[in-house]
Parts: C-alpha cells; sequence; structure tokens
C-alpha cells in the first residue's frame, strides 16, 4: 500500500439535503482526465494592526477559501453527472475524494457551489470541467479529513 495519499482518486457527489443535510446517496464520477483533479487553497487575507510609523502590532487572517478542480472525459452517449444551464447548477453538492490507496486520507467538502464549463479540442475531444467551491457547511470545517476505509 501507499505511504502517500497520491494517485488515481475516487471522487463521489451527493447532493446537499434540507437545511444542509449530509447526502443521502452518493454518486461516483465516471473516468477523471489524468492529472486535471486538484485542490486549490486560497490562504486568508491577512489583516495586520499597525501602530505610528508602520510596526505591526498584532496581525491575524481570514479564513482559507477551497476549491476542488476536474476534468471528466466524454464519450459517446454520456450524460452529465450534474446537469446545469450555460454552466450554471442549482443546488448545492458534497463532495469527497478518495485517494488510489483508500486506507490514506483524503479529504470531503460538505457544501459546494458547483459550475461546469465545457470544453473541445481536436487532439482530446469533449471534457466537462467541474469546479467546486467550498461553503461553510452546516457544522464544522469547510475541508474535513475523509478516509474511505474508516467507513467500511
Amino acid at each position: 500500500m501507499a505511504v502517500l495519499s497520491w494517485g488515481k482518486p475516487k471522487v463521489e457527489i451527493g447532493m446537499v439535503g434540507a437545511d444542509g443535510a449530509a447526502p443521502t446517496e452518493w454518486k461516483e464520477l465516471p473516468e477523471i482526465v489524468e492529472d486535471s483533479t486538484q485542490l486549490t487553497v486560497e490562504q486568508g487575507e491577512k489583516i495586520d494592526a499597525k501602530e505610528e510609523g508602520g510596526g505591526v502590532v498584532d496581525s491575524r487572517r481570514k479564513a482559507n477559501a477551497y476549491s476542488l478542480a476536474l476534468a471528466l472525459f466524454v464519450k459517446k452517449g454520456d450524460e452529465k453527472p450534474i446537469e446545469d444551464t450555460d454552466g450554471v447548477i442549482a443546488g448545492n453538492y458534497a463532495v469527497r475524494l478518495t485517494p488510489e490507496d483508500p486506507e490514506n486520507a483524503g479529504f470531503v467538502m460538505d457544501n459546494t457551489s458547483v459550475s461546469i464549463t465545457e470544453t473541445w479540442n481536436s487532439a482530446e475531444g469533449k471534457r466537462w470541467a467541474y469546479t467546486f467551491d467550498g461553503l461553510k457547511p452546516k457544522s464544522g470545517k469547510i475541508l474535513k479529513p475523509y478516509t474511505a476505509s474508516e467507513e467500511a
């Protein structure tokens, strides 16, 4: 088994229920384009309290922002895993990622807004690129550790 939390990920999505309830059903996304899955963290804005003359008396940061992006191959007969209207997706979704070795920690975002862009080029064909932007969940942190083997 792997030592690192890397490799071909399993990514699952579920519709967030009323009042931010966890999904009752998870759906695995189909073939993900190699090396397209990426969690991006935008560090929270730094705020400094400065004295006259510019000395920093104290400093703090706002919360980080999290975004998971990935692209899916589109094969003959495929249907979008999440429907949209010109890139806009109604409702909120939870997303969880399990690394290739399910005993290693992945992560879950209990509440995200989702967007999609459709691309095409002659070398690779049509793709659906989904972005999951983390939102404040019903409880806890936006980005939480998740280990699939602990659920079994």
